[in-house]
């Protein structure tokens, strides 16, 4: 007989790019108790907006069957008259129906259940609202507010029936169907993380918001990725599918080693009589919790666990302790993250896009076609950065009010870090990039360096190093003559 599985933390997902997020634990009710206060502000503020424009089609009620003219009123004039109708009241037969669903959220108050009666009765009234989708999602966060999770699923069930790329509903659907015992349940959550982790797989970085940097939009995938195969592996090995879920268990340990994924690969050894292996496992859940990873692991009972078996194996608990200092060196090495490779795989220096040193839109080399684009290559760690500057600035100045000719100042440094407040202290003139892998496609091994690419984005000179003498009247004449144009 299976042991009852552990629940998993309640987990919030924010909005962002592409529909992948940085998880961000919270306690259930407080993550519930946010989740209808704002649905509550965008249902009053949607309709309210609504209701002072031109409404695109009135709804009639459901006895009728067919949708009749109704004059629309602004809700100043129609909403103090008829503030205390309830949806279901009679008197709200000839509500303009965006006044009647203000009226519903505003006569619910804070009241989630009197919140639910009324958007309820509100739909029973209004079928062909455009408001639909909204409402949905009011109920949904409203139900699981109130712990009904089965009437939470159903919204969820409805919302994506309305958008079947909603992420985020789709993510508390399979959260709410793993807690289900039955087996269809549990199939149908794998069914949705599955198309969820193909969704992540296929997730497009540059449809990211240009103020969000490469590396936070790769750690809010990695963090979802995470939680989606560890809710995979849970549920398959629930369903006795105890390969898949090793799998899906060590995937999700690859992305961000956790205690909990740990803890449920090494019961899955010892149910399978893998002493060894879970040991190994225990020894890195019980390291990992002791970090902070993963607070619903309990490290007495975890420390218990792993005492037990370690004498049942070995007779006594010698060698337990280099257990532990070797669990802790692999997770050391496993949280080590692993750098980001910014523009891999492109051939061509017209497809690389360069992050901003000040954080802003990366710079798209695209953009610069047609134009004449000088590279300065250089590095805080460079003794001639800070005379070299100076120099590509002077040329800079002949190049002025031309359009067709841009400057990029770009840094090699690996610790970006230590890069913008070095130029809070030492201005560098220009737009200031990072190379981003733009260094290994033109074979920059010296700093510094500077390239310039013609208009078709071919390297048109080349100085490697740096020697003073002649450095700006040199490049100069190599750029108007990439650009076909002389300096001034």
């Amino acid at each position: 007989m299976r042991k009852p599985r552990p629940q998993p933390r309640r987990e919030t997902l924010a909005r962002n790019s592409d529909k992948f997020f940085n998880l961000d634990v919270q306690s259930a009710h407080m993550c519930r108790r946010i989740c209808i206060l704002l649905s509550l502000f965008v249902l009053v503020a949607s309709s309210a907006a609504f209701a002072q424009s031109p409404s695109p089609a009135k709804q009639s009620a459901p006895s009728s069957g067919t949708p009749s003219p109704q004059a629309t009123k602004p809700p100043s004039q129609e909403a103090p008259d008829q503030s205390g109708a309830a949806p279901g009241d009679s008197s709200s037969a000839n509500l303009d129906p965006e006044v009647a669903l203000q009226i519903a959220v505003r006569q619910a108050g804070n009241d989630g259940a009197a919140l639910v009666h009324n958007l309820e009765e509100y739909l029973v009234h209004y079928p062909n609202t455009p408001r639909r989708a909204a409402i949905y999602r009011g109920l949904l966060d409203a139900e699981m507010q109130l712990q009904n999770t089965k009437a939470a699923l159903d919204y969820a069930e409805g919302l994506l029936a309305l958008q079947p790329d909603d992420t985020e509903t789709m993510f508390l659907a399979a959260s709410i169907l793993e807690k289900m015992p039955d087996e269809a349940s549990q199939l149908h959550a794998i069914d949705y993380d599955s198309r969820l982790i193909d969704r992540v797989r296929t997730a497009n970085p540059e449809s990211r918001p240009e103020q969000m940097s490469l590396e936070d939009w790769q750690a809010g995938r990695n963090r979802f990725a995470m939680n989606l195969y560890s809710m995979r592996g849970r549920l398959e090995w629930h369903l006795k599918k105890d390969d898949e879920a090793v799998k899906d268990f060590t995937q999700s340990f690859r992305l961000i080693p956790t205690a909990g994924v740990s803890l449920n690969m090494g019961e899955i050894a010892e149910e399978h009589k893998q002493a060894e292996e879970a040991i190994r496992q225990y020894a890195t859940a019980f390291v990992l919790a002791g970090q902070e990873r993963d607070d619903e692991v309990d490290r007495d009972s975890l420390r218990l666990k792993l005492g037990n078996l370690w004498r049942l194996t070995h007779d006594s608990d010698a060698g337990l302790g280099d257990q532990l200092v070797a669990a802790f060196d692999r997770a050391q090495a496993e949280n080590k993250p692993e750098p980001v490779e910014h523009n891999k795989g492109l051939k061509d220096a017209s497809e690389f896009s360069l992050r901003r040193v000040d954080g802003s839109a990366p710079v798209k080399l695209a953009d610069f076609r047609n134009k004449t684009v000088v590279l300065s290559f250089w590095a805080s760690w460079s003794s001639y950065w800070r005379a070299y500057q100076p120099l590509v600035s002077d040329v800079r100045k002949k190049f002025e009010g031309r359009d067709d000719v841009v400057f990029l100042a770009v840094n090699t440094d690996q610790e970006e870090g230590i890069v913008a407040p070095l130029l809070q202290a030492h201005k560098v003139e220009g737009i200031v990039v990072f190379a981003d892998g733009i260094e290994g496609l033109l074979q920059v091994n010296t700093v510094p360096t500077t390239i310039v690419l013609d208009r078709a984005g071919k390297v048109a000179y080349r100085a490697r190093g740096f020697a003073p003498d002649g450095f700006v009247n040199t490049l100069s004449d190599a750029i108007g003559k990439a650009s076909g144009t002389p300096p001034k």
